[in-house]
């Protein structure tokens, strides 16, 4: 076991994480008929639309795509979806509109059996979208609109603030407003729940917010951005995961892409995680997919280091088909990989 953030300890294998027992004791929630949930998260819920080119266009310039889907998206979903396919109990806080893409959103919500949506509202704004271009190379961009994400305030996360307090792990990103995200990591603190944060978009990432943090997420771009030094190469990664860690927060856990993932705990030298090989036919969500799992897994006191590992496992597997949610693998598939790596 080593040393976590604010003197919590990440737990051995096998071991529940119990911080508090007048929040972890008990699967059953005050409420009645609700039960506690392990993982609660805090985000953003989109109708996604993505559209595949041969490559992806330049400033000024037109390309032609004749692929084009249109799914159910946004971070918080995503990443509460691929939690709830581990078997894990989750709790989503989040906003949609009350139009078609909103009654999609809670259609896919209540499909999940372990997903509990009651802290999804409904308010008076159209439901977040988000436009995805893929390129051949299975590179991507993304343009989206907050819309009901907006409204997705602090007040809003406090009247769903037993759920964080419940919870094992919350896991948070930055498509909301920050008053919000700062509000459940507040919380979360409170009683000493583990905070994972998902830090896109990057320039909203500030050393107060990072102090609450337990393990904190970035791709190569964000990691780049949190800390001014590019990754391009192993020492790279090494010292642009050091200098993120030093900001604050209790752990960094990188992913790499194609790269696989780097994982810098809360003491000692970090070390690389091997990517799982597998044809890829769009990115999009597979780092919701690793957020989710990884979230799932310190949920039920895997050790940080094999968390890394199943969430890696679950990006790749992520990336198999277009669109997020249902590309999202079940512990099932994760295993299958997991056992011959």
């Amino acid at each position: 076991m080593g040393v976590g953030p604010r003197g919590g300890r990440w737990p051995a294998a096998g071991v529940r994480v119990r911080f508090r027992a007048r929040c972890h004791d008990d699967a059953v929630d005050p409420t009645p008929g609700r039960t506690r949930p392990e993982v609660a998260v805090v985000g953003t819920a989109n109708l996604d639309h993505t559209v595949g080119v041969a490559r992806l266009p330049r400033p000024g310039g037109r390309v032609v795509s004749e692929i084009l889907a249109t799914a159910v998206g946004g971070k918080g979903v995503n990443q509460a979806v691929a939690a709830a396919r581990q078997g894990r109990r989750v709790a989503l806080i989040a906003c949609v509109g009350d139009d078609p893409a909103g009654a999609d959103v809670r259609a896919v919500l209540a499909a999940e059996s372990t997903l509990d949506a009651r802290g999804v509202a409904t308010v008076g704004l159209p439901t977040g979208t988000a436009f995805v271009t893929v390129g051949a190379d299975s590179a991507n961009t993304v343009v989206s609109t907050p819309g009901a994400n907006g409204a997705c305030t602090a007040d809003h996360v406090h009247r769903h603030g037993d759920a964080i307090a419940s919870a094992r792990v919350v896991l948070v990103q930055l498509g909301i407003p920050p008053e919000a995200v700062q509000a459940a990591l507040d919380i979360a603190r409170s009683v000493d729940t583990i905070v994972v944060l998902d830090p896109a978009p990057a320039d909203e990432v500030t050393d107060d917010l990072l102090r609450g943090v337990a393990v904190c997420t970035p791709n190569e771009t964000e990691l780049e951005r949190l800390t001014g030094i590019a990754p391009d190469d192993p020492e790279g990664v090494a010292r642009a995961t050091a200098a993120l860690r030093a900001r604050g927060c209790g752990a960094v856990v990188a992913t790499l892409g194609a790269q696989g993932a780097y994982v810098l705990g809360p003491a000692g030298p970090g070390r690389f995680v091997a990517p799982v090989p597998v044809a890829v036919v769009d990115p999009t969500g597979a780092g919701d997919a690793f957020a989710g799992v990884l979230a799932a897994g310190l949920a039920v006191g895997t050790p940080l280091d094999d968390a890394v590992g199943l969430a890696v496992v679950a990006g790749a597997l992520a990336t198999r088909r277009v669109g997020a949610v249902a590309a999202l693998p079940t512990a099932a598939e994760i295993d299958a990989v997991a056992r011959n790596r």
